[in-house]
């Protein structure tokens, strides 16, 4: 299902971005013909993976990783497409959509090495439930704060810090990418799962404090002027999310690697022997 679910996002967002590329003649007609050939057989790919083929499943992950290459080399450098340049052409939007491509590549092809080989298996524990449903909401936030540290940065302002627009965009994809995987595994793979939350919520506590609260930052109050109220509360929510996710996921590795307690049962009384004679 996460395999369907990422891969069908990938698709929608590979050919909004297609779309965009052509408009603003970055790409030419063939190449445009070419992606959407390729877009048809990574759908068909999508659905025979659904079905439980091997070579779906296959075919997914790595158009799923031809794809991130591409737009990593197209949008995500120093490149006549770079995102900067990009979203002067074609808007903010096109910001949000690359980072969302970013995310649905990468949980495309981590669900295609999950599954592979093994049928899905759904998880009755509730115990994770809230980590999840923070996980996706902060990814949420969080792409959509990248998207406005774009928007700071194409104004001369340090949205991503010393870091470049791309460099800056780009992590904060990945970054997002693991945290929202995290919280989708750790029911099943409770350490794994933890652990990739715990490094993505890190990244964003440490990026919230070097970027908005370190001298020579983008301080909140100036993201309200120049952004927006809302963008500086969704950078502060982002924050406090990624913060009460990083201690849970702590919480929960500890209990993983802690060995179970023994259950202290009464001695068994010590067998009578039978007297002969």
């Amino acid at each position: 299902m996460l395999l369907l679910t990422f891969g069908l996002l990938a698709v929608v967002l590979g050919a909004f971005n297609l779309f965009h590329e052509l408009h603003s003649k970055q790409v030419d007609a063939l190449y445009s013909i070419i992606a959407i050939v390729v877009g048809v057989v990574w759908l068909a790919c999508i659905v025979a993976a659904f079905r439980g083929n091997p070579i779906g499943v296959f075919g997914t992950a790595l158009i799923a990783f031809v794809e991130l290459g591409v737009i990593s080399q197209g949008h995500f450098s120093s490149s006549a497409g770079a995102i900067g340049s990009y979203v002067r052409l074609e808007g903010l939007p096109v910001a949000t959509a690359l980072m969302g491509l970013v995310l649905a590549c990468v949980l495309a092809i981590m669900a295609a090495i999950a599954g592979w080989g093994h049928t899905a298996e759904y998880s009755r524990q509730r115990e994770t439930l809230p980590l999840l449903i923070v996980a996706v909401i902060g990814t949420v936030l969080a792409i959509l704060e990248a998207t406005d540290n774009v928007h700071l940065a194409g104004n001369a302002l340090p949205g991503f810090g010393k870091t470049s627009a791309e460099d800056g965009a780009f992590v904060a994809a990945l970054t997002a990418s693991l945290w929202l995987a995290g919280g989708l595994w750790i029911a099943r793979m409770r350490r794994t799962g933890a652990v990739l939350v715990a490094i993505a919520t890190f990244g964003v506590c440490y990026s919230f404090a070097t970027l908005h609260l370190a001298k020579g930052g983008t301080s909140l109050s100036l993201i309200a002027t120049k952004s927006g109220l809302i963008w500086a509360v969704i950078a502060v929510t982002v924050a406090v999310l990624g913060a009460a996710s990083l201690l849970a996921a702590l919480v929960f590795f500890a209990l993983a690697v802690m060995p179970p307690r023994r259950s202290k049962a009464a001695p068994a009384a010590p067998a009578t022997q039978r007297s002969s004679g």
